[in-house]
């Protein structure tokens, strides 16, 4: 009986022991997790840019027509007059509540074109942001302008062009 006594006093000297369980830390402050959800971003075209009607009369070099928010401006001097009916593009800009929406444009300077393929530069300018202040109906306003170098030689015609303005959240 001896010997069985001895051969299992030595199976348990081999057997593990269980781990007693250790602190590996101590505790501090906690991390936190959040989430900033927003309404997507919607905009939509209310107006477009109309100049009206230029008549070129004689004049050197290049003369402006400007359509900002605040009018029109029609050249630098004797030779272009300007006539009819003139409005910047509006913009309506609905999302989340006072966040700032960044103004963009992938062709900042559109090509118009006539019937018979004569083109124009058309430079626009429109604000670099906005804050959507009101998510609803009338969401953020905002107007696009523009400026056409025209020359005393430009062909006559109604020229027209495609103005394609991106916003995203800043």
């Amino acid at each position: 009986m001896r010997p069985l006594l001895l051969l299992a006093t030595g199976l348990l000297a081999l057997a593990p022991a269980p781990a007693l369980a250790q602190s590996v830390g101590t505790t501090g402050p906690k991390a936190t997790a959040s989430v900033n959800v927003m309404k997507p971003l919607q905009l939509t075209a209310l107006r477009n840019l109309q100049f009206g009607t230029v008549l070129l009369g004689t004049f050197t070099g290049t003369q402006n027509v400007i359509i900002s928010p605040t009018g029109r401006t029609c050249g630098s001097g004797a030779g272009l007059t300007c006539s009819g009916v003139f409005t910047t593009a509006q913009f309506r800009l609905t999302g989340s509540n006072n966040q700032v929406a960044l103004i963009s444009s992938p062709t900042p300077t559109v090509t118009l074109t006539n019937g018979a393929g004569a083109t124009l530069a058309l430079t626009l300018s429109y604000p670099a942001s906005v804050t959507i202040d009101n998510s609803g109906n009338p969401g953020r306003l905002f107007e696009v302008g523009g400026t056409l170098g025209l020359t005393s030689t430009m062909a006559d015609g109604v020229y027209t062009g495609t103005i394609d303005i991106q916003v995203a959240y800043q």
